[in-house]
C-alpha cells in the first residue's frame, strides 16, 4: 500500500556518486561477535520501524505479541491511524489489536488505560506523557512509565490473550479505564458489562481498515487478579468528549457512530505501591470464545510466567535461521526483520477451533490447526509468503487452507482479506500466487481441489453482481483482447495486466503440476498477455485502448492512473515470470543501460524515474540483473538498499512494512537469496551479509538444514567471486527451492571488486516462462 516516505539521508547529497557507491558497498565497519547467549530474541528491537513522523508512512507497533498472534497488545500514541509513532510524546492508552504496517487507520480494538485519582472520561485527560528513556520493547514484552500518573505499565501476550501489569504509586487510588468507543479507525458500536468484582466484558464493533464500510466485532473478557472496590460506566453524545459517569452502573451501550461509552474499575489507595494485573482474552466469535481463550492460555499463570513463555516462543521461532558474522547492527536488522516477518497473517480461530467465516457463520477448524486472516496480499506474495513457506511450512499450509475457506464460505478469493471481510484492496490475484507457490514448494496439506476451483474462477470469470468482492477487474477484456484497455478499465490498466500475468504464470505452473493440461494451456496463453502492452517501437510498457491504438502523449516517468503506486519506469521490469523474453525484446544492452540508470539515484527517495526502495512495486528490480548478464550489479544494488534503508533507527524500515513485505525482503537479501518469481522455484543469488547462515528445515522438506557460508569479512566484500553448492563449483547465478529444502551447503567466495564473468553467461540465468511450452 502507498508509502509516503521522506528520507533522512540528506548528508549523502554531499558525496560524489563514485564515493557514494564505494561507501554503500560496505555493510558496516566492524565484524560482529558470535551468537548471543540469550538467543536471537535479544537482538530484536521492536521500536525499529515505528517512525519519526506520522506522515512518513512508517507505522509498525512496538507492543507485546507472539508469532502470528490474534492479540497485539500495544500502546497508542494517536487517536486515529496506525497506533504508535516514535516521535509522538504522549500515550493515550493501550489496545489489543494492531496490524503491522498496513498504511492506514486500522483496528486498535479493546482500548484501556490506567490512571490515578478521580475518573476522567474525556480525551486528552487520561493520556500521559512518556519518555523513551523509560520505555522497553522486546519480543513478547513492552514496558513504559506513564509520567503523568507515575504508573509503570507492563504488557505481555499469548496467541489469544493479553496481560497488563500496572504498578500504581502509594497513596493514590488506582483506576483502569476502558473507553471502548475509542479505536484507531471508526467505531460503529460497543457494549460493556461489569460482572462481579473482578471482571469486565463486552465487545466493540469497528470498521474495516482504511475507513471501509464493512464492520466486524471483537469480543473480550478482562479479568483482574484482585477485586476492585468501586466501578461504573459512562456515556456521552460526543466521541472522545465528556461522559456522564454512573458509579455502580454495570452496563453501557454505544448504538450511534458518535456516541462515547466506557467502564472503569477502581482500587482504594494503599500505603505502599500496589500492582494490579489484568488478563484480557479476545475472540471474533463471541464472549464465550474470549473466556475460553483466556482460560486455555492464561489461567493460573502470573505475568512473569506469560512473559517468559513469550520470550521462549520467540527464541524458538527466530532460531529457525541462525546467523554468524556480519556486524552487531546487521544482526539487529536481520532478526528484527525476521521478527516483523512473523507477525502477520494473524490467528483468527479461537483456542477451541471456532471461527467466523466469510459467510458470517460460526465454523470449527480441525484440532491442531488454525485459521488465519489479515493477508496483505499484493505485498506479501513477493517476499514474506515465500520466506514463510521456507521456514514455517506447517503453518503456511494452514494459511493456505484459510484462503481456501475464504473461498468456500464467501464465494471468492480476495486480494487483501481483513478479519472475515472482503476489502478488494490493491490489484491482481496475489493470494492465488501464494497458493500456487505453496503447492509447488511441496506443501499440499490443504484442500487442493477447492483451492484450484477458486483460483481458476478468479482467473477466468467475473463475479456475479451484488457481491462484496470484485475479482479481477476487467477480466472479460483479458478474455477478449488479452490485455486491459485503458479506455475501458478506469484504474491501473497496465499494472493490472502485468499483475494478472504473474498470477496466470503461477497458475499455469500449478496446473501443469496437477496434470490439468487444458487449464495449463489456457493459463500459459494468458500469462503472455503482458506482451500486448509492450510497445515494440519504444520497447517498453504503455497503455493501449480497446481499438488497439496506443494512448497518445504517454510519459513513463509520470505518475498516472495506468500504474498502481508507481510509474512506467517502476514497472519497466515487472515481468518476473518471463524476464528472459522481456530482456530479449528490449535488447540486452538497452535493458541493462535502462536498469543501470534506474539505480543511479543520488539518495533514496520516491522518484518517478528511479528505483523506489519504499514500496513493493519494484522489489524485484535489483535482481533482474541476474537475468540480463550483469549479476554483479544486483549484488551492488542489494547491498546499497540494505545499507541505506534498513537500519537500527526508528525509521529503519523503508515505508510501510505492509504485513512483513519489506522486512522479509531484507531477511532473504541478507541471506543472499531472493526469488523474483517464487512459483518458478528459482532463487537468485546475491552476496550474503553474514559469514554463516544456517536455515533449519522441517517436514515435509527432506533436509535438516541448509547452510550458507562465505569467505571472511562479508561486510566489506559485497561481490560474488565464485560459488560452490554441496562442494561442487556452481556457475549459475541462482539455485532452486529444492536445492534449499534438500539440505546442504552453499558457499560464496566474496571479494571487494566484482567478478563480471561469474554468472553472466546466458545459460547461467534463472529460468523464464518462455523457456517452457505447455504439453498438448
Amino acid at each position: 500500500m502507498t508509502k509516503r516516505r521522506i528520507p533522512r539521508t540528506a548528508y549523502l547529497r554531499l558525496l560524489p556518486l563514485a564515493v557514494l557507491f564505494a561507501t554503500l558497498l560496505v555493510c558496516a565497519a566492524h565484524a560482529a561477535s558470535s551468537h548471543d547467549e540469550e538467543g536471537p530474541a535479544s537482538a530484536v528491537k521492536p521500536l525499529i520501524g515505528t517512525g519519526d513522523d506520522p506522515e512518513d508512512g512508517i507505522n509498525l507497533y512496538p507492543g507485546a505479541v507472539v508469532p502470528f498472534g490474534m492479540v497485539q497488545l500495544s500502546p497508542d500514541t494517536e487517536n486515529h491511524g496506525a497506533g504508535y509513532h516514535y516521535i509522538q510524546k504522549a500515550i493515550k492508552g493501550f489496545s489489543m489489536t494492531h496490524m503491522s504496517g498496513a498504511g492506514c487507520a486500522n483496528q486498535g480494538d479493546i482500548f484501556f488505560t490506567p490512571t490515578t485519582g478521580p475518573i476522567e472520561t474525556e480525551f486528552p485527560d487520561f493520556q500521559s506523557p512518556y519518555s523513551h528513556q523509560q520505555e522497553t520493547a522486546k519480543p513478547g514484552y513492552y514496558q513504559v512509565q506513564l509520567l503523568q500518573w507515575a504508573i509503570n505499565a507492563e504488557l505481555s501476550a499469548t496467541v489469544h490473550t493479553g496481560v497488563a501489569r500496572f504498578t500504581f504509586p502509594a497513596g493514590k487510588s488506582a483506576n483502569v479505564l476502558l473507553p471502548l468507543s475509542h479505536t484507531l479507525n471508526h467505531t460503529a458500536a460497543a457494549s460493556v458489562r461489569v460482572v462481579g468484582d473482578r471482571r469486565i466484558e463486552g465487545y466493540v464493533e469497528n470498521h474495516s481498515f482504511c475507513n471501509m464500510k464493512p464492520t466486524y466485532k471483537v469480543y473480550f473478557v478482562m479479568s483482574f487478579d484482585r477485586p476492585f472496590s468501586a466501578f461504573g460506566t459512562w456515556t456521552g453524545e460526543e466521541y472522545g468528549g465528556p461522559g456522564k459517569i454512573v458509579e455502580g452502573s454495570r452496563s453501557a451501550e454505544q448504538t450511534g457512530d458518535q456516541e462515547w461509552v466506557g467502564a472503569y474499575a477502581t482500587w482504594k489507595p494503599a500505603q505502599l505501591k500496589q500492582t494490579i494485573t489484568a488478563k484480557i482474552g479476545i475472540s471474533y466469535v463471541d464472549v464465550a470464545g474470549a473466556e475460553k481463550n483466556l482460560v486455555a492460555e492464561a489461567e493460573g499463570k502470573d505475568f512473569d510466567t506469560i512473559r517468559r513463555e513469550a520470550e521462549v516462543t520467540w527464541n524458538k521461532e527466530l532460531s529457525v535461521i541462525e546467523v554468524t558474522g556480519g556486524t552487531p547492527d546487521e544482526r539487529t536488522v536481520f532478526y528484527t526483520a525476521l521478527y516483523h516477518s512473523l507477525l502477520m497473517p494473524n490467528t483468527f480461530s479461537d483456542a477451541d477451533g471456532r471461527y467466523l467465516g466469510f459467510d458470517q457463520q460460526i465454523h470449527t477448524m480441525a484440532a491442531g490447526r488454525s485459521v488465519y486472516t489479515n493477508f496483505s496480499g499484493w505485498d506479501v506474495y513477493r517476499s514474506e509468503m515465500p520466506l514463510l513457506a521456507m521456514i514455517e511450512p506447517r503453518r503456511v499450509q494452514d494459511m493456505v487452507q484459510s484462503i481456501v475457506l475464504m473461498y468456500r464460505h464467501g464465494g471468492w478469493i480476495d486480494r487483501w482479506p481483513h478479519i472475515n471481510l472482503y476489502t478488494n484492496d490493491m490489484v491482481g490475484s496475489p493470494l492465488s500466487i501464494v497458493i500456487a507457490t505453496a503447492y509447488l514448494d511441496g506443501l499440499h496439506g490443504f484442500d487442493v481441489d477447492t483451492a484450484w476451483e477458486g483460483m481458476l474462477k478468479d482467473a477466468t470469470e467475473a463475479p456475479p453482481p451484488g457481491k462484496p468482492y470484485i475479482g479481477e477487474e476487467g477480466v472479460e477484456w483479458i478474455s477478449k483482447l488479452h490485455y486491459l484497455p485503458n479506455d475501458k478499465v478506469t484504474y491501473a490498466s497496465v499494472a493490472k495486466t502485468l499483475e494478472y500475468a504473474v498470477a496466470y504464470a503461477s497458475l499455469y505452473r500449478m496446473a501443469a503440476a496437477l496434470g490439468k493440461k487444458d487449464d495449463a494451456r489456457l493459463l500459459y496463453d494468458r500469462a503472455l498477455s503482458y506482451r500486448n502492452l509492450f510497445d515494440p517501437q519504444e520497447r517498453s510498457f504503455r497503455p493501449r485502448n480497446a481499438d488497439g491504438s496506443w494512448v497518445a502523449d504517454f510519459n513513463p516517468a509520470r505518475h498516472g492512473h495506468v500504474f498502481a503506486e508507481g510509474t512506467g519506469l517502476h514497472y519497466q521490469s515487472f515481468v518476473p515470470a518471463d524476464l528472459g523474453w522481456l530482456i530479449s525484446a528490449t535488447g540486452r544492452e538497452r535493458f541493462n543501460d535502462r536498469m543501470t540508470e534506474f539505480f543511479n539515484y543520488p539518495q533514496p527517495g520516491w522518484y518517478a524515474q528511479y528505483y523506489n526502495p519504499y514500496n513493493e512495486t519494484d522489489l524485484q528490480a535489483p535482481f533482474v540483473f541476474n537475468f540480463s548478464g550483469e549479476p554483479w550489479k544486483a549484488q551492488r544494488a542489494v547491498r546499497r538498499v540494505l545499507h541505506e534503508n534498513y537500519t537500527v533507527a526508528p525509521d529503519g524500515v523503508p515505508g510501510n512494512d505492509d504485513g512483513g513485505a519489506m522486512s522479509s525482503w531484507a531477511v532473504l537479501s541478507m541471506m543472499g537469496i531472493y526469488s523474483v518469481d517464487p512459483a518458478s522455484l528459482a532463487y537468485e543469488l546475491v552476496s550474503p551479509c553474514f559469514s554463516k547462515v544456517v536455515l533449519h528445515l522441517e517436514a515435509p522438506y527432506p533436509g535438516k538444514a541448509f547452510t550458507i557460508t562465505t569467505t571472511a569479512h562479508p561486510e566489506v566484500t559485497p561481490y560474488i567471486r565464485e560459488v560452490t553448492l554441496n562442494g561442487r563449483k556452481h556457475t549459475r547465478n541462482w539455485i532452486s527451492f529444492g536445492d534449499i529444502t534438500a539440505g546442504g551447503t552453499l558457499q560464496f567466495g566474496l571479494g571487494a571488486e566484482p567478478n563480471r564473468a561469474w554468472g553472466s553467461s546466458p545459460d547461467a540465468a534463472p529460468p523464464s516462462l518462455s523457456d517452457t511450452v505447455p504439453q498438448n
